[in-house]
């Protein structure tokens, strides 16, 4: 686990702490212009899948209480958290299943160093919430 980024490692650690997820990938968000690729890297992000044992619906009432709980108190503005379960297919029968948490800047011209301090804050944000419930 020492390649994950340190601002998304609070959400991760969080997540796992569950004991309904298992993470395996994530992103702490790069927005300088020199940071960019063809791939979109304004946006943290967290890739898990359900840990063992735990079946879909705990997934998407962990997730759904969470969004929820968010929007509630902070809001959209100026960070758009949202989750979604991402389908890649392997090969031509198999497809895999991935949940993806998503922390987006509302606005895309906002300076590098602001949309960094408000994914930052929203990062906080979410993982209070997770810390505060209890999930299993």
């Amino acid at each position: 686990m020492e390649d994950i980024e340190p601002r998304i490692r609070p959400l991760v650690d969080a997540l796992n702490k569950t004991g309904l997820v298992r993470t395996f990938s994530s992103c702490e968000g790069h927005f300088s212009p020199e940071e960019q690729t063809l791939v979109d890297r304004n946006h943290a992000e967290v890739r898990f899948v359900p840990a063992e044992g735990v079946g879909v619906p705990e997934i998407d009432m962990f997730i759904g209480r969470i969004l929820a709980q968010f929007k509630s108190r902070h809001g959209l503005l100026p960070v758009k958290v949202t989750a979604y379960k991402l389908f890649t297919p392997i090969d031509e029968e198999n497809v895999e299943e991935t949940y993806v948490f998503d922390l987006r800047p509302f606005n895309r011209f906002d300076p590098p160093d602001r949309k960094r301090a408000d994914v930052d804050r929203a990062i906080t944000q979410v993982v209070r919430l997770m810390l505060s419930e209890s999930y299993r």
